[in-house]
């Protein structure tokens, strides 16, 4: 089955907001076709692709796609790494011409307060998006099953803040916002808000795609560059600090304090390879290649196997949901 796709559903969020498990009950929401990515480069990836057929009485088929996306934030990937596998998926699309219909922007209601890396990545997600798509974004909070009945209200007050504070800059640009239930209807109830909507371009996509810059210089490059940057200047310093403490522990004989102090160094150590290596990712230049293999792999391929074409190109697992219109 390959129905053509009136549009893709984008679900962006840090590690653990809970990407894969909205997914996941998407799948779970009628029979599954499972279509493996067929591999067309070497490259591996995260995304995964539910693609929601809706079949009517007289037997007509238009689906919308939701694309599951790695998360920031990981503490096994660098950041730069997941920001190019993302830009991987944003360019082969909007190179293959399939509409990006929006945004879903994934936020844990458990989370009792912003934190300065959730700042960070809200402010990426702004520049990837640009205020002229924004219209086309919602921002969802999950994990209320996670909260106890008596902590409902709390949660619902904390819903509030982030609304009127903290995504106020997104929401005066037009995003809107709403709740996960974590449920298979919540899930596809959700998507229906955004099916409807006119298809966007993000500033990122044409900065990337249109205009060939590499990632350093586009919005959302400047945005992570200045993130890294400023972590490599605190993890610098916090190393030098744990040197001289693990020094003047040898100095007097401590060697439980020396053995600890080693072990904290070569975790700061190793933390200044992962931003080295974002920073190192951000100087790629992907959009003339990706739109150069686009070309190449749509000889002869028909408009409706756009999404099983951008699976395939990506070797990712595009999974197919077969539903009735009204369920």
């Amino acid at each position: 089955m390959d129905s053509e796709t009136e549009g893709i559903i984008l679900l962006l969020g840090v590690t653990g907001a809970g990407k894969s498990y909205f997914i996941n009950q998407l799948k779970n929401k009628g029979p599954v076709t499972v279509v493996e990515g067929h591999t067309m480069k070497s490259q591996t990836s995260r995304c995964q692709v539910v693609q929601m057929v809706l079949e009517d009485d007289d037997g007509d088929e238009r689906s919308i796609s939701v694309v599951d996306t790695p998360g920031f934030d990981d503490t096994e990937r660098p950041d730069g790494e997941v920001l190019a596998e993302i830009t991987e998926f944003l360019a082969t699309q909007h190179a293959l011409g399939i509409p990006l219909k929006g945004v879903l922007y994934l936020h844990k209601i458990t989370d009792n307060r912003m934190t300065g890396s959730s700042g960070t990545y809200l402010r990426l997600l702004q520049s990837l998006i640009g205020d002229s798509a924004m219209t086309n974004v919602i921002l969802v909070t999950t994990m209320w099953y996670m909260l106890r009945d008596e902590y409902e209200g709390e949660g619902l007050r904390r819903q509030t803040q982030l609304s009127e504070k903290y995504w106020k800059p997104l929401t005066d640009k037009g995003a809107g916002v709403t709740k996960f239930e974590g449920t298979p209807e919540s899930a596809w109830s959700i998507v229906r808000k955004l099916a409807p909507k006119e298809p966007v371009v993000l500033d990122y996509q044409r900065q990337v795609v249109e205009e060939g810059r590499d990632l350093v210089h586009t919005n959302a490059g400047q945005s992570l560059l200045q993130k890294l940057e400023s972590t490599k200047v605190e993890y610098t310093i916090k190393l030098k600090n744990l040197e001289d403490q693990h020094d003047e522990a040898i100095a007097i004989g401590d060697k439980a304090v020396a053995r600890d102090k080693e072990k904290e160094i070569s975790e700061a150590q190793d933390m200044l390879k992962r931003i080295d290596k974002s920073v190192a990712k951000l100087g790629a230049q992907p959009g003339p290649r990706i739109k150069e293999e686009v070309a190449r792999v749509m000889k002869g391929q028909t408009a409706g196997r756009a999404v099983t074409v951008l699976a395939a190109i990506l070797n990712i697992t595009l999974f197919v949901v077969q539903l009735v219109v009204g369920v």
